[in-house]
This record gives structure tokens, C-alpha cells and sequence, in this order.
């Protein structure tokens, strides 16, 4: 199987004769269709999700005629001006596992299920691991981690039970494992109740394990008010309330936090643009924009921080032409004016 006969990682990994699954790990953990993929690699339409000016993808990969065995690549994929894939980038990533790996890429003892050294791969953070291992899980319907049983001891009975001997994985599995628990009522009602007594690094890694889940509205009020807690924004809250679509109670809060200025910290506006993307509309996005301007200027970025905020959002097809319209609104602050003009001064500079 040569380069050259090969045109896309799809048809890779179907002329190796694996099945795969492939799950975009851009600004939300989601499945996406094979052929959604197909059109993505191939720069017909652009990557759903973008981040950092790349397409991020987790693919899971067997052959049950072979093994047993589920193998995982994490690729990201350099994009364009218009968020589509950079094809000659690709067809380099193309090129380098077909030389390397030939097609005994789902043979059981060989190690060709390891990418070679590339400059497409990467490594998930170890919050995101364990929420794509999740949901990889569910989705191809693996059994989850046996120790879920003592995340629900611990709700249930904080002041007896050992937070400390609960893995993170055991964690995020019980996050998305919830929605679907015929013990969902009884669970949720003891962590809602419970809440205050909670370790306080259990309390985050659950509440940023759910920022890839649907919670339920009951959650969403707790983790709402907690999010406020001390008059400062508690950013593990804050990624817990990420929402796959527009939703009133998050865009509220939203809101009342760009307002007020609360969200006047890099932190904080990166967890927005990274996990709330799908709530900013014309009106949320100038109060964003308003808020990366004065912490930008604050901080003395000289410009660097409102343009990364910029160039990362301005790549996301839902967002694309209200991130543009900022740049013509005319009752724009003079902070975000200058962060504009050095903006263009940069891109000028790059021409």
C-alpha cells in the first residue's frame, strides 16, 4: 500500500482493514461521522471545532477479525484562514504513517498501532484523557472503571468514604455514565445535598468532568451558584456549564459575569472561548472582546492576548461573521479600538 495510492486517513484505515470511530477533541469531546471526517480531512467544509488554529481528532481503531485490541491516535491538523484543513499538511501526515506503518497497523503483537515521531500528534492533557477514555467507552459500549461504585459511596457518604482513593478516571466515567444511571434521581439529589461537604479537589475534577456532559437542570443550578461562590469565579464551575447548544440559564451568567468584570482574568476568558463558544452571540461576543481589550491593556500584552482570542474564535464557522462585525462596531470602547488597530498593525506587519 503505497503514498500514493492512498488520499485521505479514512481510506487509510479502511484499506488496513480496521473500523474506526473518530471523535473531535477541539472545544467539545464529541463522535463525529465518518463521513463528517471524510469532507473535514479532505478541506471541503470546515473543522466543527477548532482550537489554536488547529483541528483536533481522538481515532479509535480495531480489527475484530485480528484482536481484541482497541488502538488510539490523536492527530491535530493545521487549518487555514477559513478553518479548513491545510491539505498539503494531510497529505504530509499521510505520507509519514503509510511509510512507517505500512498496513499492519491493527496486527495483534506488532507495534505498528504506534504512530512514529510527527509533528500532527499529540498528547491530551490528563483531564482530557480520561474524559475522551469515557466516552470512547460508552460509545463503543466497554465495560467503565470498576471503582464508579466508591465515586457513589463517596456522594452518598462524604464524611465516611476516602475521596483520596478515587481514581480520576472513576470519576469522569461516573460523569458520563450519569445521564443514563437508573440511579440518576438518587445520585444527583445526594450530590446536590452533600455538596459543601465534598473534598475540594474531588468537587473540581467532577465538575470539570462534567464539561463534556449534558447535566441536568438540577446540577446546573448548584454548579451555577457555585460558581460565584466568594465573590470569585470558580473556573472549574465555570467548565462544568459548557453547553452543546445556546442555553438561556448559561448565557444569563455569562453575561452577568462580563458585565461586572469578574471575567476581567486571562484564565477565565480562556475557559469561556474554549468551553462557551456556542453562547457567544453579537451581544456576548463585545462584551468579551471589551473584557480581552482591558486585560490586555492592563496586563501590558501589547496586543497579544486580544489578537490570540481573535484569530482563535474567528475560525469558528458559527462564529465567524459576528467575530468580523467587532472589528466595524462603532460603539466600541477606545480600549478595544487600540487593541484593534494593533491587531492590523500585526497582520500588516505579517504581510
Amino acid at each position: 500500500m503505497g503514498a500514493s495510492s492512498i488520499n485521505s486517513i479514512s481510506e487509510f484505515l479502511l484499506q488496513a482493514g480496521t473500523e474506526y470511530r473518530i471523535f473531535d477533541m477541539g472545544r467539545r469531546l464529541t463522535p463525529i461521522e465518518t463521513q463528517a471526517f471524510l469532507n473535514i480531512e479532505n478541506g471541503t467544509v470546515p473543522a466543527p471545532y477548532p482550537r489554536q488554529q488547529h483541528g483536533w481528532f481522538g481515532i479509535v481503531f480495531w480489527n475484530k477479525n485480528a484482536s481484541e485490541q482497541y488502538y488510539i491516535w490523536f492527530v491535530k491538523l493545521p487549518l487555514d484562514e477559513r478553518g479548513l484543513v491545510v491539505l498539503a499538511s494531510r497529505n504530509h501526515f499521510l505520507e509519514i504513517i503509510v511509510d512507517a506503518l505500512g498496513q499492519s497497523i491493527a496486527d495483534e503483537g506488532k507495534q505498528h498501532q504506534s504512530l512514529p515521531d510527527n509533528p500532527y500528534s499529540f498528547v491530551p492533557g490528563q483531564a482530557l484523557l480520561a474524559q475522551f477514555n469515557a466516552l470512547v467507552k460508552i460509545t463503543l459500549t466497554q465495560p467503565l472503571s470498576d471503582h464508579i461504585c466508591h465515586v457513589e459511596a463517596y456522594l452518598q457518604a462524604p464524611q465516611v468514604a476516602d475521596w483520596q482513593a478515587l481514581p480520576l478516571q472513576a470519576v469522569t466515567d461516573f460523569a458520563f455514565s450519569l445521564p443514563q444511571s437508573n440511579k440518576r434521581e438518587k445520585l444527583e439529589q445526594a450530590l446536590v445535598a452533600n455538596i459543601s461537604l465534598f473534598a475540594t479537589p474531588f468537587l473540581h475534577t467532577l465538575m470539570e468532568s462534567c464539561e463534556n456532559c449534558e447535566i441536568s437542570e438540577q446540577l446546573e443550578e448548584v454548579f451555577s451558584n457555585w460558581m460565584l461562590q466568594d465573590d470569585e469565579v470558580n473556573i472549574a464551575a465555570l467548565r462544568s456549564l459548557s453547553c452543546a447548544q445556546k442555553h438561556d440559564v448559561v448565557y444569563r451568567n455569562l453575561a452577568t459575569l462580563l458585565e461586572s468584570k469578574k471575567a476581567d482574568k486571562v484564565d477565565i476568558l480562556s475557559v469561556i472561548a474554549a468551553r462557551h463558544f456556542t453562547q457567544l452571540d453579537a451581544n456576548l461576543l463585545m462584551l468579551f472582546f471589551e473584557a480581552c481589550a482591558r486585560v490586555d491593556a492592563s496586563d501590558l500584552h501589547q496586543g497579544a492576548l486580544f489578537s490570540g482570542f481573535f484569530s482563535d474564535l474567528v475560525q469558528i464557522p458559527t462564529l465567524r461573521n459576528d467575530v468580523l462585525a467587532v472589528l466595524r462596531n462603532p460603539e466600541r470602547s477606545d480600549t478595544l479600538s487600540k487593541a484593534i488597530g494593533l491587531l492590523f498593525s500585526t497582520m500588516r506587519g505579517r504581510s
